[in-house]
């Protein structure tokens, strides 16, 4: 089998979320397909390309990634298209895209992300959109938690306006990948019958817990990089509504907010009694490991979070939203604990805290259920089997 993915960011280094599905995805593919990659070259302080040469037979990368500012944002405002959209749009990548195919034969050519999706595909090849995310839920939520009345206007316009890309473009490809059965059902129901559930994965050996867990005290980790909405707001919920609460009962209690990027509003809470703001680190294991517990205090968001994955296949006792457990089929009380109000989750983490027994049962019980459902390696199989069967329905076998 040849295959050829097309990405928005490079999937190394693994800094963020949708960077891990698809360097995991990739490794999954090498065991049976020849891998071709073309992506717009995201920020990293190294070139990752000799080690994405390791995995891919060809690298190429795209310098001129679309404009984002605040006037492509109320430019788009005025458009048909949404802004999303329009900040994809590439006419370098597609000419990239063109030559590519145009010097070699692929059997599968897999886009990563919906707006990457507008680009033009031959007729060929079995075309795969992995959505990693319905992306009109995602800016619909994003919407539902904006603080400023105008915000929340310009997000229901633009959710309007991916709601209507995100089904036309679904509709191009042959085969669509989600991240969850609860987002294949609902992409079903739009009358796509060609769906399948391709879980997150993650690297359950490198990130096994420590052979002697570092207790420090009443120290928490939020881990994800904090300039996106999602983990922005949940940052904010937080530590506005949540952490005075815990700390009015563990006044000794510190927190760790580890990722990149932090905007001015997250470093201000630098400045609190027992707060951190690491900025990006080289790690995030480091802070796992001296975390009595990792909070994931999501209220909007897509998908299902790596951060989550990662923390309990570390041994990482876990609190979350529900929206931030979304999809994994973690149950409540066995694999992690739910908060969804602010008196709930601080409740949840004073229980973390105080109950070493409660902690360890929670550790093994996340790290059995990540290794048997969310290693890359249980879920190699599965993806092999998807794109074979889809290729022999088109007609086209596998090779």
């Amino acid at each position: 089998m040849n295959t050829l993915i097309v990405s928005p960011f490079m999937p190394y280094p693994l800094v963020f979320g949708a960077a891990i599905r698809l360097y995991n995805k990739i490794r999954m593919l090498t065991s049976f397909s020849d891998v071709s990659l073309l992506s717009f070259r995201s920020w990293s302080e190294d070139d990752p390309t000799p080690h994405l040469e390791t995995l891919c037979r060809r690298v190429v990368l795209i310098d001129s990634r679309p404009p984002d500012s605040k006037l492509q944002r109320a430019l788009s405002l005025g458009s048909v298209h949404s802004y999303q959209y329009r900040a994809h749009r590439s006419a370098e990548l597609q000419r990239a895209l063109d030559t590519i195919i145009a010097e070699d034969q692929f059997d599968v050519v897999m886009v990563d992300l919906t707006p990457m999706g507008q680009f033009r595909l031959p007729q060929g090849p079995l075309r795969v959109l992995d959505l990693h995310n319905i992306e009109h839920e995602l800016v619909e939520r994003r919407a539902a938690t904006a603080q400023r009345p105008a915000r929340r206007a310009m997000l229901g316009l633009e959710a309007k306006k991916v709601r209507r890309e995100e089904l036309e473009i679904c509709r191009r490809f042959d085969l669509l990948l989600t991240t969850s059965d609860r987002e294949t059902e609902i992409i079903r129901s739009w009358g796509l019958p060609h769906v399948e559930t391709m879980v997150n994965t993650i690297d359950t050996v490198a990130f096994t817990p420590p052979a002697e867990p570092a207790d420090v005290g009443p120290r928490l980790a939020f881990i994800g990089t904090t300039h996106v909405d999602a983990n922005r707001d949940g940052v904010r919920w937080f530590m506005d509504d949540i952490y005075p609460l815990v700390r009015a009962a563990v006044p000794e209690v510190e927190v760790d907010i580890v990722g990149g990027m932090p905007p001015a509003e997250i470093r201000a809470y630098d400045a609190l009694p027992g707060v951190r703001v690491t900025g990006q680190v080289k790690d995030v294991r480091d802070y796992m490991a001296t975390a009595r517990a990792l909070i994931v205090p999501l209220r909007s968001g897509g998908g299902t979070r790596l951060k989550v994955l990662e923390g309990l296949s570390f041994g990482v006792p876990t609190i979350s939203t529900s929206i931030g457990a979304e999809g994994l089929d973690l149950v409540p009380g066995e694999h992690l604990l739910i908060g969804d109000d602010p008196r709930s989750f601080a409740d949840a983490v004073l229980r973390i805290l105080s109950d070493a027994e409660l902690r360890d049962r929670l550790c093994v019980a996340g790290r059995a259920f990540v290794e048997q459902h969310y290693d890359w390696r249980v879920v190699e199989a599965r993806l092999e089997a998807v794109l074979t069967a889809s290729l022999a329905e088109r007609g086209r076998a596998a090779f």
